[in-house]
């Protein structure tokens, strides 16, 4: 069954309806135009967010080795911390970071890093893991990228001069044609 999940940062409902407003609503239905059923949920009490909660909420969703799960800022560090929690035999295709960190900065989500991240397992829980970021991210520093991608033995695709991928950065983030292009060449 090809699905795809859509994980939005922290604190959604305050900056920028990030689930609304940023480039969300159009991956998810340039996604559905390739026959992808996609769920973009609004992740609960995200202004404060915890891997417990996350997983208690998606840990019914019906991953499968067709599913992408794609995320943005503290939705890509809650992707990695999922994958951690997937069963063994529960692997998916393709597991896409946008501005994802691997640790805690002061901007509330420790919650996320309750668990030690099995590096090796979160490798091997997708087929294929693709890790964005941008060189003037105000708040994800590259070093993140760099660090995660030294972990999964992955090289990370700098966008550069994108900021956060998001509305913050200017109304261009209501479409990511660059992120539907990497998707797509990922699971062809």
């Amino acid at each position: 069954m090809k699905n795809a999940l859509i994980l939005h940062g922290t604190d959604f409902e305050n900056t920028y309806r990030q689930k609304e407003n940023n480039w969300f609503p159009w991956l998810k239905s340039e996604l559905e135009k390739k026959g992808y059923t996609v769920f973009l949920p609004e992740l609960p009490q995200a202004h404060d967010p915890h891997i417990l909660r996350y997983w208690d909420f998606l840990q019914s969703f019906p991953f499968n080795e067709e599913t992408i799960v794609i995320g943005h800022s503290s939705g890509a560090a809650a992707l990695f911390a999922l994958l951690n929690k997937l069963p063994q035999e529960k692997k998916i295709k393709l597991a896409v970071s946008v501005a994802g960190f691997y640790k805690d900065e002061g901007w509330n989500c420790k919650g996320l890093f309750i668990d030690s991240l099995d590096w090796n397992k979160v490798k091997k829980q997708s087929e294929k893991i693709i890790l964005i970021y941008s060189d003037d991210d105000p708040y994800v520093k590259p070093y993140h990228a760099e660090y995660i991608g030294s972990k999964l033995g992955i090289s990370p695709v700098l966008l550069k001069g994108q900021k956060h991928f998001n509305l913050e950065a200017g109304e261009q983030w209501k479409s990511f044609p660059e992120l539907l292009k990497l998707i797509l060449a990922s699971i062809d």
